[in-house]
């Protein structure tokens, strides 16, 4: 469970007409889309019954690992890394049939009985879902007669609604009127409403746009635009910073990073010290900045396209345009919501409109009655259906389960380890070579790689250097300072190899690779990994010694040993290397990158 919230009841035993209402609100911690409907609904609850009993549970958790780790890891890694990937599987998922079949099977098996479980040790008199996920099982769930009392489903999307409607949900309700024939279509006629909107209470309150740009400090006149990538921090964000600033010469500009700090470091690096950029992270003051912008530039609509709407700010939808952002899209510009950019000049023009735009405030949708309100007044209930294809169609189900769970215990390093012991598959640690050499391999974060290397061409020494992104700037430093660089596979999550195989001959003209050959390093190597890797044409290192480690003194050096270099500080790694080059005079050896020591030992790389 991720957060239970008990809210005070009245002392004594009373009748039992007059007991606490117990709630149980099923949300799922993939950003604040999904926690902050729910915690807005705990606060309606306590709003209309003070005694009111309310839980709020972390749906990925209560329905498992497996679970956990195709819908949250899974679509974070492809969110960041391969959202064509991402949008492949929304596809299969949503326009596939079979695929959306077999899904909802897979969801049924592992999640079920996890649901079942949390329902059941909390006993709630009514259960409302703010994620997807847990709709559609807990909708299947009531239809087959296993859950007996109301399931509602809070939707905060605007399209693509297969997972958040259910037909076994008692009532579905939408932040957006635009979403009622979508959902009717699903799970039946009469069986949603449109509710207000369950975020802030900040946002259900007047704010002047004066009292806004005071309290975040912005000038009282000019332009503002705020730039968002969600809680994710995805999509061209820093394009859209750049064109937001030439937008208007003197236009104050607010980028939100979310919980992305790779993207609060990339914007704040590519900008410098902007006088007109100020760059956020995760923040509370959403009421307040899109009370005080001009424009909204925003790749992942969800809740914020509709606080937006709400403060009357014109908003762009430009950055990432796969999967339920691309239908997303399709469904603002059907409805005339808001402006959708599929390139910097399409934004560029995007923002020059907004900016002469001046909507008014959404005031229709803080006047919706809220979604408890309405909840406390349904009466409509579901029929639980009991489905024998369960059970007829248990054995696909589980055959499917086997070929997921196979892929997964291949990405894992104990699969790898086993392997390894019968296969070729270990890392080059040690060459036989004729010279007096080594190969040193250092492990240094992004930002310590180039001045690492500049500080050894000084003292005339060159090694090797793993890369962990595709940064041909990166790259090319350190080539210029006479180093190699490597590709550095960390194995982020589920799939993630298959993106570093498309990645691999990109990389390649930066790093100098010739013939499809290669080396690379791995801070979690995988059967999965060394698979893909190796089907590209690339062979893993590591050190024989590595230095950094308490466990590996550094001591009588071998020619033709790697020596791995694991760098916490620059300082440290300063020290680290002093003493690396004391030994190697002290053996006779010198340095020199691991893929050389390799070519002259005869190996192709």
């Amino acid at each position: 469970m991720e957060r239970v919230e008990h809210l005070d009841a009245s002392d004594g035993e009373a009748p039992p007409e007059t007991l606490p209402r117990k709630v149980l609100i099923v949300s799922a911690n993939i950003g604040e889309g999904h926690d902050l409907p729910a915690r807005s609904l705990a606060r309606e609850f306590q709003d209309e019954d003070p005694r009111t009993l309310v839980a709020i549970v972390n749906s990925l958790q209560a329905m498992g690992l497996v679970v956990t780790m195709v819908t949250r890891d899974g679509s974070a890694w492809m969110d960041r890394r391969a959202p064509w990937l991402f949008d492949l599987q929304y596809r299969l998922l949503m326009d596939f049939p079979p695929t959306r079949w077999l899904a909802h099977r897979l969801l049924m098996l592992f999640g079920a009985r996890g649901m079942l479980r949390i329902v059941n040790a909390y006993e709630p008199d009514l259960i409302v879902s703010t994620y997807p996920g847990a709709t559609e099982v807990l909708g299947e769930l009531r239809r087959m007669g296993r859950i007996h009392v109301p399931c509602y489903a809070s939707i905060t999307d605007i399209a693509g609604l297969r997972y958040w409607a259910h037909p076994g949900i008692d009532m579905h309700f939408v932040t957006h009127p635009e979403s009622i024939a979508e959902v009717e279509r699903i799970a039946g006629p009469g069986s949603v409403r449109w509710s207000r909107p369950p975020t802030t209470s900040a946002f259900m309150e007047h704010r002047s746009r004066s009292a806004a740009r005071r309290c975040l400090g912005l000038p009282q006149t000019g332009k503002v635009i705020a730039v968002s990538g969600g809680g994710w921090g995805v999509g061209d964000v820093a394009g859209a910073v750049a064109a937001a600033l030439a937008a208007d010469a003197n236009a104050q500009v607010l980028c939100i990073c979310g919980h992305n700090e790779r993207l609060r470091e990339l914007v704040t690096a590519r900008f410098g010290d902007e006088p007109r950029l100020r760059v956020l992270g995760f923040t509370w003051q959403m009421s307040d900045i899109l009370t005080a912008a001009d424009a909204l530039v925003h790749s992942s609509v969800g809740m914020t396209l509709l606080e937006a709407l709400i403060r009357g700010c014109p908003v762009i939808s430009y950055g990432f345009g796969y999967g339920h952002v691309r239908v997303a899209n399709q469904a603002l510009e059907r409805f005339g919501l808001a402006q959708v950019a599929r390139s910097e000049s399409e934004l560029r023009a995007a923002l020059a409109e907004a900016l002469r735009q001046h909507p008014e405030c959404g005031d229709a949708y803080v006047q919706r009655a809220s979604t408890v309100r309405l909840i406390l007044g349904n009466e409509r209930r579901s029929v639980p259906v009991w489905s024998r294809r369960v059970r007829a169609l248990r054995a696909t189900a589980a055959l499917a389960a086997t070929a997921v769970a196979c892929v997964v215990i291949a990405s894992t390093g104990p699969a790898y380890a086993v392997v390894s012991d019968v296969a070729h598959t270990r890392p080059v640690t040690a060459v036989t070579t004729p010279r007096a050499q080594v190969g040193v391999l250092v492990d240094a974060s992004d930002a310590q790689a180039v001045p690492l290397a500049r500080m050894l061409a000084v003292e005339d020494i060159h090694v090797t250097f793993g890369v962990d992104h595709a940064q041909p700037a990166l790259s090319q430093g350190i080539v210029a300072a006479g180093d190699e660089a490597v590709p550095w596979l960390t194995g982020d999550g589920p799939g993630d190899l298959w993106y570093e195989q498309h990645t691999l001959a990109s990389l390649g003209h930066e790093m100098g690779w010739q013939d499809r050959r290669f080396i690379y390093t791995s801070s979690d190597p995988s059967l999965e990994q060394w698979m893909v890797a190796h089907h590209a044409g690339g062979k893993l290192i590591a050190g024989e010694v590595k230095v950094g480690q308490r466990q590996n003194a550094l001591s009588h050096l071998r020619s033709g040993e790697v020596i791995e270099l694991q760098v916490t500080s620059l300082d440290g790694a300063i020290t680290q290397l002093l003493q690396l080059d004391h030994q190697l005079r002290t053996d006779h050896l010198r340095a020199v990158p691991v893929g050389q020591l390799m070519r002259e030992s005869g190996l192709q790389v």
